[in-house]
């Protein structure tokens, strides 16, 4: 950029250089055109002229076309038309010297002197154009007074060389005053562009950088905001200018504001009270000490930005992260997060805790038969029942599903007191959740299986500890439900059996490993075998005989039960068909039931599979009866009613199993569509010491028969319950006393060898 303006000056000063040139040659023409050649006199003119036009022209271009070439280019073409220039006066000595004629010498000497000196101004922007012209021009006026021969011309060349010895040093000085001056005035105009770029480029940001800016003095006094500052405190210019910051009410930040009088840098970032508007913020502040030439600080600059949205959206993440979505309760991962501190706090101190795991029974029932929406809502209730019933040290957290655990802190530092304090929190919430939950117009009653983990020393982290609570609690719902279970090594052995059985079990119909026995049902009054009920039975070669009350609810559970249930409904009438086919004389024998999941019957396909089932197999629709239990009636009763209907339709039969130990109502036998009422063998056993179950048979009896349903007495195993059982007139019974469950091998056989009489009671 410096060359740059060099040439451009250069260039700049050829315009009056070439008037100075032609009016010298003008001038030397006009003095010695009748002691001169006229012709040699006009040629070198006409030679001057067209040397200095085409330099004017090379002049034009360079102000018109400066484009056409670069800086160099520019430079190699001026330094062309001073070596011409120069040579075109170089032999001047030659033509215009007229010996012996001392006046006309004097006049040339004259006007190459003043040529030569002009040179020096004209041509000062580049050393080597000044010295070549300078050399051209004079080195052979030399010559030629040395050629003279004289003493006068000796001399006169020798003050022409001390001259041009001069006109050279000069010219160097010339040549760097110049260039220094230009080099400066180039840096000047630099710097001053530099500065006022860098002031307005400085005015713009602090206008609008989105940022607020403000300076204060050393008393904490304002001086000067930006818009950006004015925006987010919502206060006037001219309430900010001049405010004195020891007066703020909001004092936090007062510290970071006087740091740079220390000459450090101060920071804040946290909430702040604004004074103006008075609004809580949350802000990010840095401040910085502003110095004088002395490197005295003489006040400070305050960055400052509003930080409010940032920590909003920071805690809603951090709320969604630790808090369940739907009932804005601490989720799993807050929860492991307060156990492992608690863990560390027992591991220091002693101090003992523990966690309550529990889970709503049948609330799988409540949701596929009322919707998410009522289960959603159960839940969000629970969560709140919960979070009333315990102290408020305590943390109830929902980790999924139904499941909620209560983590119970500061328990002391004794074993059993500690355990009494649990069991009294896990009683609470049993009566919490115990009582009716209104939702939506349903009254909906839950109860919970819990199961408590006490920490103790062999307890590595929270995950053993919830595994533990998990485990007591799959232990009460296995013993009834509604009920709470400690935690006991023995519980291991358990969980581990069942995942064995889980595991075991999605493999057993592909490995053949299910079995169907049957076992008769008997009428009173003719002792014929007028069906069976099909149950299942399951032999594994890693887990042995697996009896059905252990591997059935692992089946619910894990939805095994589905592919499970089709398979038994399946071949049970496949064989009952068998049978009919042959054994044709044995009139009586016109029953085949089969025990139905409730999540069987809630799946929607199950309809189309006993439709399937009836069409493929050929049996009679009115010889199958499908056995539900009273858990499947215990929300949405219009739905299962509507089924069971359908079911009707079809000619199947419907029967109540295990009557009397559920949720028995008189008002579903009214409401459903049953056929037959199984009364459970539970009160069978004891009917001939207990008066109660005596009188609960007869009084189910005489139900059953006023609602029209026939009655099969399940557990009948001796004597004297038959007997018994026989003189309160129901039409069937099931038992041991007849026999027990068998293949349909043996089933086979017995119908054969006793043409479908039960031979006990003959």
């Amino acid at each position: 950029m410096y060359i740059k303006r060099l040439i451009s000056e250069t260039y700049e000063s050829l315009r009056l250089s070439l008037i100075g040139i032609v009016a010298n040659a003008t001038a030397l023409s006009i003095i010695f055109q009748d002691k001169v050649d006229n012709t040699l006199l006009v040629s070198w003119y006409i030679t001057v002229v067209m040397i200095s036009l085409m330099r004017f022209i090379s002049l034009q271009l360079f102000q018109t076309r400066n484009h056409y070439f670069t800086s160099e280019k520019w430079s190699d073409i001026f330094t062309l038309g001073v070596i011409l220039s120069a040579l075109s006066w170089g032999v001047t000595p030659f033509v215009f010297f007229i010996p012996g004629d001392y006046l006309y010498q004097m006049v040339f000497i004259i006007i190459l002197a003043g040529l030569s000196a002009g040179a020096i101004t004209a041509l000062a922007q580049f050393l080597f154009n000044v010295h070549i012209f300078l050399i051209a021009l004079i080195v052979p006026l030399l010559l030629q007074l040395l050629l003279q021969h004289t003493t006068v011309h000796l001399y006169l060349a020798l003050l022409v060389f001390l001259y041009l010895v001069l006109l050279l040093y000069v010219s160097k000085k010339f040549n760097k005053n110049y260039t220094d001056t230009a080099r400066s005035y180039f840096l000047f105009e630099q710097k001053r562009d530099e500065l006022l770029k860098s002031e307005q480029k400085y005015e713009s940001i602090f206008k609008n950088v989105p940022i607020g800016i403000f300076f204060y003095d050393t008393k904490l006094i304002i001086q000067e905001v930006n818009q950006e500052f004015i925006h987010f405190l919502e206060a006037p210019r001219e309430f900010l200018i001049g405010l004195d910051m020891n007066l703020i009410k909001d004092q936090r930040i007062v510290p970071t504001l006087k740091a740079p009088f220390d000459d450090i840098q101060g920071f804040y970032e946290g909430e702040y009270r604004t004074l103006y508007a008075t609004k809580d913020i949350w802000i990010s502040m840095t401040t910085s000490p502003i110095k004088n030439a002395d490197n005295e600080v003489i006040g400070a600059i305050g960055i400052v930005s509003d930080i409010t949205q940032r920590i909003l959206i920071q805690q809603h993440v951090e709320h969604q992260a630790n808090y369940d979505s739907l009932t804005d309760i601490p989720n799993r991962i807050s929860l492991l997060k307060d156990i492992n501190k608690e863990i560390i706090r027992f591991k220091r101190h002693g101090q003992l805790f523990g966690v309550i795991f529990l889970d709503l029974d049948r609330f799988k029932n409540i949701n596929d038969s009322l919707g998410h929406g009522i289960g959603d809502k159960l839940l969000i209730e629970t969560a709140k029942r919960l979070s009333n019933a315990i102290r408020k040290e305590d943390t109830v957290a929902r980790i999924g599903g139904d499941e909620f655990v209560v983590l119970v802190p500061d328990l002391g530092t004794q074993e059993r007191p500690a355990a009494t304090k649990m069991e009294h929190i896990a009683h609470k919430i049993h009566e919490t959740l115990n009582t009716v939950f209104e939702i939506d117009g349903y009254s909906l009653n839950i109860s919970s299986s819990i199961g408590i983990s006490l920490v103790n020393d062999d307890t590595e982290d929270a995950d053993d500890l919830l595994k533990h609570a998990d485990i007591a609690m799959y232990q009460s719902k296995k013993e009834g439900r509604n009920t709470t279970r400690f935690y006991q090594n023995e519980m291991d052995i358990w969980v581990k059996r069942r995942l064995d059985i889980e595991n075991e079990l999605r493999l057993a119909i592909q490995r053949d490993e299910l079995e169907v026995h049957y076992q008769p049902i008997v009428e009173f009054s003719t002792s014929g075998v007028v069906g069976a009920e099909a149950l299942l039975r399951w032999k594994n070669g890693k887990l042995g005989e697996v009896f059905p009350d252990e591997f059935i609810p692992i089946a619910e559970e894990s939805g095994l039960i589905l592919g499970i249930g089709e398979w038994v409904l399946s071949n049970a009438v496949e064989q009952f068909v068998a049978w009919q086919k042959q054994f044709p004389h044995i009139t009586s024998f016109k029953k085949i039931a089969v025990n139905v999941s409730t999540y069987q019957f809630n799946n929607k396909t199950f309809l189309a599979q006993v439709e399937n089932v009836i069409r493929q197999s050929g049996i009679k629709a009115n010889n199958l009866e499908l056995e539900l239990t009273e858990s499947i009636i215990v929300t949405d009763i219009e739905s299962v009613r509507n089924k069971m209907l359908k079911l009707r339709e079809l000619g199947v039969n419907l029967s109540i199993d295990d009557f009397g130990t559920g949720y028995s109502s008189l008002s579903y036998l009214k409401m459903l569509p049953f056929t037959t009422l199984k009364i459970d063998k539970s009160f069978t056993q004891d009917v001939q010491d207990n008066t109660d179950d005596r009188e609960l048979i007869s009084t189910i009896v005489t139900i059953a028969q006023n609602f029209n349903l026939e009655v099969v007495i399940e557990g009948v195993e001796t004597y004297e319950q038959y007997i018994f059982t026989n003189e309160k007139k129901p039409q069937y019974m099931q038992g041991y006393y007849c026999s027990r469950p068998v293949s349909k091998e043996q089933f086979t056989v017995m119908l054969d060898s006793s043409n479908g009489v039960c031979d006990k009671l003959i």
